[in-house]
Order: C-alpha cells, then structure tokens, then sequence
C-alpha cells in the first residue's frame, strides 16, 4: 500500500466540506453522507502524471483533468478520479439531471466526463450526424470512489476517498522512461486540401448570402496503429509537446481520449459565480523569438481577427445571459493573447451570477454547444457546417469536465483532442470562417492546430499536409 505520509486524526469540518487545517501531512477528515462515510486526507507532493500512471489496469475506469500549463486564468489544480462508482451513459441529458440534485461537498457527489457534439441535436433540431469513424455515446459520466486533487502552486494533495478500501488501493506513483511514438499503419482525412478550400468559399457564399456571419469548419483525421498502443504515455508526450491548461485524460472501456485544450467552456463557484472563456483568433509561434513576437502583435492588432472573436464573445454573452441575472453578465480581458507551444491564441471572458433557479447543468446546456465551435448564429452555423463536413464530430466540439456536488462546474472545450479505440484513432482540427477569410489561411490554421498531436504521434505537418 502506497500511501504517503499522513495520519488520521478527528478534524472538525466546516462549510463546504473543507477541514480545519491541522500540521503539514497529517489531516484527516471524515464526512457522513447518507450511503457512506467519506474520508479526507492529505498527501505528500506527486506529479499527477506519475500518480495516474501507476493505476493498473484492473483499477477500470478514471478520469485524469490535468491543468498542465498554468494561465493567468486558471490551471492551479489537477483532478484524478478513480474506482468508478454510478454511471451514465446516454444520447441525451435526461439520465444525468436527477443525479446532480443533491447538494453535497464538492467531491462526494461529483460527475466526471463528456458531452459530446450530437448532444446539440437534443437542444436543437438539426440535420443527423452522419457517418462515423470512431462511435461514442453523446454522454458518458461518472462518480468515483476517490478524487484526488493536486495543487501545483503550493505543491500540496488532498485526497477524498469514499471509504478505506480506496485509500488502501491508491496507485503507486510511476516515473516515466523513454517514449516510442506508436507506429502508424494508415492515416487518413476526411477532407483534401483542394475540398478544404472549396468549402471555406461556400461558407462564405453563405455569409455573403445573409444566413451566417461565421462558421466554424472542420476536417476529421483518422487512423490506424500497427497494433494497440499505450494510450496514457501518448498522452504524456502530448502534455509535453502541447501543454495546455485543461488537458485530460479519460480511460472509458475500450476507449482513450487524450485532451490538450486551452479553452474554458464554462466554470461556475458555488456561489453562482459563471465564466465562459472562447477562443477565437489564432497564429503560429515563430521559429525564433523576432518572428514570435511580430506574430503574436498581428494577431492583436488583426481587424478580422478581432471581428472574429468579438462575434463569438456576443453568442456567448447571450448563451449564457439565459441562466443569469439581468444585468450581471459581463465581458473582460477582450482580446487577450495567450501563448502556448505551438501557437497564439486570443480570448476573451464572458462572467455573470447565475439565476437562483437555474441548475448548474442547465446553465451547462444553455453554454452548448460551445459558440466558438458553431459558428454565428449558432443554430445556422451548426446546420451548414452539417452539410459540408463528412463525419460527425463525436466528441470534439463537445465538453469534458465535472459537475461538482456543490453546484461548482469546470468544462473545457474538446478541441487538440485524440481519440483511440483499439487500433483506430481520430482527431479534428478547424477554424472559424468569415466574409474576410483568405481559404489559404484557413486551411494554414488547420495544419497549425494539429501540431501537437502530430508531434504526439511522431508525424511531421508535411506529411499531414499531404494527406
């Protein structure tokens, strides 16, 4: 049993579930809910990648949201949930809704996982997704025994557990040894590079024509490995070659999803307090620090950039003005740049205080799909990008996080995501496209976001390119 160092001493509990602090490796709480008494203890310091690559096999299902690059924004902490405990896997938010009613401490009754993209299909009626490469449910979450939450900036572990038997199995922490990029036996796109283009123009046929101001497009890769590869030290590599603040990590059966994202979909406190991060704008980092600099201050100052970004700010702001109070819904660090390894991004903060009577998963469906993945407007943009795009997006586009048990919500938006089942991998990659847009670019922008997971996958973006 690896269990650090810690004790288990009476502590008092107070509001929130949090413990009143007793010396550095040695708090413990307990917590009585009504199907089991809960455990709480503290930890000595440990990489949360190390930690999640010590779970066996046997261990099942876990969810690992790792915030692998801090921001000015977030990435503070990292959450590891293991020991599956109830499940919902469903086509719709029917099943999940009586799950989330019961107020509890943060983590006794937190539900771990993703939405994927068909759920808009559920909120709106749209055209059917179409073919599959890869099929997921459109909702897979979860409760776990244990969650263990990492604070990277004071270097602390707490960790929850729903009895002792957890606490006995936690995972001993795994050091990593020399990564082999899996080999590749077929890689392929749904879209060339010549239909790429074409369909940026008939995008803005449609803009030209009045029915969007913008649309998100597209394209899906999918693949196949030699043979089954170990999905968790790809995704290591991953957080090495493209850090980001909300990676994650989900072990569901037979499938991985591997998820560098750097965009908030929407967080909420347990105050109410809601925010709502899109990205729009992007640019390449420079091959050395002259032309790094002068990329990321044309993307500051870029008008269709701006433009871009300002659109989607707007849907947004309506989103999630639905689910708060009048008057309280604002935006703040408009246009912010934000570096990451491979690329620029500018974002911009929606925030407001949600309605009393508004839940946290309604306030969730309200945000989704996430507007900077649609388009503008979003039930327009979701209809043409339909058309024009071969396969259904699955998960990307969609959200992975967790619903805490005291109303608190952290999601990402699932893009720079890979998925494997099996043999078989996908990810997708796009851009937003407005009246402005030079097709060239666009598909450049594609090619720019697929970096990481190509380095992940030992690919270079020539031979991406030439697929």
């Amino acid at each position: 049993m690896h269990i650090g160092r810690y004790c288990l001493s009476t502590v008092s509990r107070t509001r929130h579930g949090h413990t009143t602090p007793t010396p550095k490796h040695c708090r413990s709480s307990t917590a009585r809910t009504s199907k089991a008494m809960w455990q709480h203890i503290a930890y000595d310091w440990v990489d949360p990648l190390e930690m999640a690559a010590g779970i066996p096999a046997s261990a099942g299902d876990f969810v690992l949201l790792h915030s692998g690059l801090e921001a000015p924004f977030t990435g503070r902490y990292s959450l590891l949930a293991l020991y599956k405990d109830r499940e919902v896997v469903a086509e719709d938010f029917k099943p999940l809704e009586p799950m989330l009613t019961t107020r509890q401490p943060t983590y006794e009754n937190a539900w771990f996982g993703y939405f994927g993209y068909g759920l808009k299909n559920v909120l709106e009626e749209l055209p059917h997704d179409k073919a599959w490469h890869i099929a997921l449910p459109n909702l897979h979450m979860a409760t776990y025994k244990m969650v263990i939450r990492f604070d990277h900036r004071m270097k602390q572990i707490d960790i929850w557990a729903k009895s002792s038997a957890e606490l006995s199995a936690l995972p001993a922490p795994k050091k990593f040894s020399g990564y082999k990029a899996p080999k590749i036996s077929k890689i392929d796109s749904d879209m060339t590079k010549k239909q790429y283009l074409k369909k940026v123009t008939e995008v803005q046929e449609a803009i030209l024509r009045g029915d969007i101001y913008q649309a998100n497009l597209t394209r899906k890769f999918t693949g196949l490995f030699e043979k089954e590869t170990d999905a968790f030290a790809l995704f290591t590599k991953l957080c090495a070659v493209s850090p980001a603040p909300y990676s994650a990590f989900l072990r569901l059966g037979d499938t991985a999803i591997l998820s560098s994202s750097p965009e908030r979909l929407l967080t909420l406190t347990a105050e109410g307090m809601a925010e709502s991060r899109p990205i729009k704008g992007s640019a390449p980092r420079g091959h050395n620090v002259a032309e790094d600099i002068f990329n990321k201050e044309q993307l500051q100052a870029s008008t269709k950039n701006r433009s871009e970004n300002l659109m989607i700010v707007d849907l947004m702001r309506n989103d999630i003005s639905r689910g708060c109070e009048i008057g309280s819904v604002r935006v703040s660090d408009l246009y912010d740049i934000t570096s990451y390894s491979t690329i620029h991004h500018m974002s911009s903060a929606v925030q407001g205080k949600k309605r009393a009577e508004v839940s946290p998963l309604q306030l969730a469906k309200y945000c989704f799909p996430p507007g900077s993945m649609t388009g503008a407007p979003k039930i327009e943009a979701m209809r043409l990008c339909s058309t024009l795009e071969p396969y259904a997006r699955g998960i990307y586009s969609g959200a992975i996080g967790y619903f805490g048990g005291d109303g608190t919500v952290d999601l990402s938006v699932v893009i720079r995501t890979l998925v494997i089942q099996g043999t078989r991998f996908e990810f997708q990659v796009g851009g937003g496209i407005v009246e402005d847009s030079t097709p060239e670019d666009e598909w450049r922008e594609t090619m720019t976001k697929a970096r990481g997971i190509a380095g992940a996958l030992g690919l270079s973006l020539k031979e991406l390119e030439g697929i």
